[in-house]
């Protein structure tokens, strides 16, 4: 029995110690699980690592990054130690003495081994496939014994650091190998692996020789003598052992020169995108790191939880600021009309028959062609400007003067914007061509190969962290950094780059001039406060056909008017990277027109295919082609009316096939029920509007011809395409081999053939 109160004990105490070491290091802890969320579970993480390799030089700024991370998780947490075991508010034997020493230098440790076993998980090492994590969550639990192990053995052979042949011999495999890497990652993508290894063992190493040259110093009294003055009374009151003022200053002047890196991405488009995602997720988790030890630091040092004062502190200048105003524009004096004077479907209907009357009488049937585009960031805006542009080119610009409107959501909107600006541009010209005779096809990819990611990580990460603490209004947040990105970021598209801040007042159809040169443009969107479906539109978007949907540019005052990449960007505002967007619109009262905020998010939240706006739209011209064929007060338009024939296509890139229906926790259920099944109905919301068009279009012409569905994703698909602001060139390689499949060829064969009836 005693043997058995002993072991309980000695397990109490355990589990104690080991609770009050995570709470002390709580920030190091933190990171230690995000940096594993990130680059382990998610897709997007793993593509950000494939994507950085595919930059020369990429190995140089990812070590040096790293090196960095591991240097602030272990130092912070030194200093954040020393603090706790010094602090006159810290019982003596809070925590036992060997957490205080392991503690910063595993969370180091722990960070090389993280992004190790990240990169073996990346495609570089597979087929891309994704498989089961069991194996690198055990060889993660593996390096706790084996840190002891390299612990124990380098404490025991590294009393101070030598230049041996030992120290030269790791200074040639690490010159070498990161030479190697940066030449051709392809090649050496196991050499990766070893050269993390490598750097892991240095760190070992700097730690263990440095901690005997302070415990030497500390013993002789040398650096504490020589310590006098400001630099002494500044350590002092810091809590800073005085041996370990100078490699403070160091680590400082360090700091000082990555947060001028981390400033410069918030601030610089092409800074950011040069510098590149992955590399800046490392520096941003440094800095953040850093700011959550230094927290820590002080609340130890004067005994109170300052954390809870800066969230009590946002929370009460939240009640007066605001940090996420849309990016509106003020509206050009020489354009007359407002959004109020947009022409109605029927108008631009009727005018678009009327326009195309010598390519109808030559047809037998003439298909009109209406456009949904999925969300899905850049995956789906590359796989739509894709199909879109291959159809353009292929079908010798025929496919646009059969499109009627390009509807969409999130990323399906960009690429609906983008294909849109193109065909603006070859409108706009006497040869009806893009500049240099470029195809469609080719500059849709060029801009959506862009990096639109870094630039709004840059803004989440930074400005948007900090500016809740300052108690005024700020703009500037990272939905504008995506906005910025849209028009700025691209490298290489000469033809898109800067094109998408035209205003929707030079995009709109208006009543007293119709133009069919362009198709309907349709940028679906949420307004968060009610869920209210809402639509930012070329034309007008009336209550009666529409079912109540908010005509967002209608809601505007008269003096301000929307870009084409602020539209986008309020449609693919999916939290968190891009934050509701508000606002300031008219609400249509009994007394009048009355300004209220409207915040709008991803139109996703109840449609992200763009079905539900385009269903409506088929039925109003349904039954006005039925009536125009009915009437005879125009033959021609009669006529033509009569070879009409309505087809949806539909540009998705989700995986198919039913929901893997699993058991859920009845903890989970208690608490996050509402939540579980809001997730849920993301999806469904969109099935459902899709099934009710579909059925709609096979009940009409009595077949399921009407509805052409293009995905991106074969049935059964096990490749797994990462949806995000960028994507690495292998993923957009495997996008472009999809486009020439066999499946999707023959289906947009059929397309031409219809073209040419």
């Amino acid at each position: 029995m005693a043997v058995i109160t002993g072991i309980l004990k000695r397990l109490a105490t355990l589990v104690r110690n080991l609770l009050r070491a995570l709470w002390v290091f709580f920030p190091g802890i933190l990171f230690l699980v995000l940096t594993l969320v990130c680059f382990w579970n998610l897709a997007q993480g793993k593509d950000l690592m494939v994507l950085a390799t595919e930059h020369r030089g990429f190995f140089l700024l990812f070590q040096s990054l790293l090196s960095f991370l591991v240097l602030v998780s272990w130092y912070a947490a030194r200093t954040v130690a020393n603090a706790k075991k010094q602090s006159v508010h810290t019982a003596p034997d809070y925590l036992q003495e060997g957490y205080y020493k392991h503690m910063p230098r595993f969370i180091g440790f722990t960070l090389f081994t993280i992004i190790m076993l990240a990169f073996i998980q990346t495609p570089l090492f597979g087929s891309g496939i994704e498989e089961d994590t069991k194996l690198y969550y055990g060889l993660l639990l593996a390096s706790i014994p084996y840190y002891f192990w390299m612990n124990k053995v380098f404490e025991r052979n590294f009393k101070r650091l030598r230049f041996n042949k030992l120290f030269y011999g790791t200074m040639v495999v690490l010159i070498t190998g990161s030479a190697l890497i940066t030449m051709n990652i392809s090649r050496y993508s196991w050499l990766v692996v070893i050269m993390l290894l490598v750097l892991q063992a240095c760190f070992m190493v700097l730690v263990v020789t440095r901690r005997e040259i302070l415990e030497k110093e500390k013993r002789t009294g040398l650096k504490a003598a020589s310590m006098t003055g400001k630099s002494y009374r500044l350590a002092s009151f810091l809590g800073i052992p005085t041996e370990e003022v100078r490699f403070h200053m160091v680590f400082l002047m360090i700091s000082l020169v990555a947060m001028a890196v981390y400033l410069a991405c918030t601030l610089n488009v092409a800074f950011a995108v040069g510098m590149g995602s992955f590399p800046f997720v490392l520096l941003a988790f440094s800095v953040f790191m850093g700011f959550g030890f230094i927290l820590s630091f002080f609340s130890i040092r004067i005994g109170i939880n300052i954390h809870v004062i800066f969230l009590i502190l946002i929370f009460i200048f939240g009640q007066w600021t605001e940090r996420h105003y849309a990016a509106l524009a003020k509206r050009k004096s020489t354009i007359k009309e407002t959004f109020a004077d947009k022409a109605s479907v029927r108008d631009y209907f009727i005018q678009w028959v009327k326009d195309r009357d010598t390519l109808i009488r030559k047809s037998k049937e003439f298909p009109v062609y209406f456009v949904l585009s999925d969300g899905g960031a850049s995956r789906s805006g590359y796989w739509v400007a894709s199909v879109l542009g291959k159809l353009e080119d292929t079908s010798q610009h025929d496919f646009s003067r059969h499109l009627f409107c390009l509807s969409g959501a999130s990323g399906g909107s960009v690429g609906n914007a983008a294909f849109y600006t193109l065909l603006k541009d070859a409108a706009d010209r006497p040869d009806k061509n893009l500049p240099n005779n470029q195809l469609f096809y080719n500059a849709g990819k060029e801009y959506l190969r862009s990096d639109f990611l870094t630039y709004t990580l840059s803004r989440m990460l930074g400005h948007d962290f900090f500016v809740p603490m300052i108690p005024f209004n700020t703009n500037g947040d990272r939905a504008k950094a995506l906005t910025d990105a849209l028009e700025q970021a691209p490298k290489d598209s000469v033809l898109l780059k800067n094109q998408l801040q035209v205003p929707f007042s030079e995009l709109a159809i208006y009543k007293n001039r119709v133009n069919t040169k362009l198709p309907i443009l349709c940028v679906n969107t949420t307004r968060m406060q009610d869920g209210a479906p809402s639509v930012i539109s070329t034309i007008a978007i009336d209550p009666l056909t529409f079912n109540n949907r908010v005509d967002v540019l209608a809601r505007l005052t008269d003096s301000n008017d929307m870009k084409l990449s602020t539209a986008v960007v309020l449609g693919a505002s999916f939290p968190y990277v891009s934050p509701a967007g508000r606002v300031q619109g008219l609400k249509f009262l009994k007394k009048g027109p009355t300004e209220f905020p409207f915040y709008f998010v991803d139109g996703g939240y109840v449609d992200n295919s763009g079905a539900g706006v385009v269903h409506e739209m088929i039925i109003k011209l349904n039954s006005l082609r039925d009536s125009i064929c009915r009437s005879n007060n125009d033959t021609v338009l009669r006529s033509n009316c009569q070879k009409i024939s309505f087809y949806v296509m539909h540009i998705s890139n989700g995986p198919e096939g039913d929901v893997l229906l699993k058991k859920i926790n009845p903890f989970v259920n208690d608490l996050a029920a509402p939540l579980k099944t809001l997730m849920g109905a993301y999806g469904v919301q969109t099935s459902i509007n899709d099934s009710r068009l579909k059925n709609y279009l096979s009940g009409m012409y009595g077949n399921n011809l009407h509805y052409k569905p293009i995905n991106l994703y074969r049935p059964q698909e096990p490749l797994k395409y990462s949806m995000n602001w960028v994507i690495s060139g292998r993923t957009l390689d495997s996008m472009d081999q999809r486009l020439y499949s066999s499946d999707v060829r023959a289906y947009m064969v059929k397309i031409l053939q219809e073209l040419k009836q």
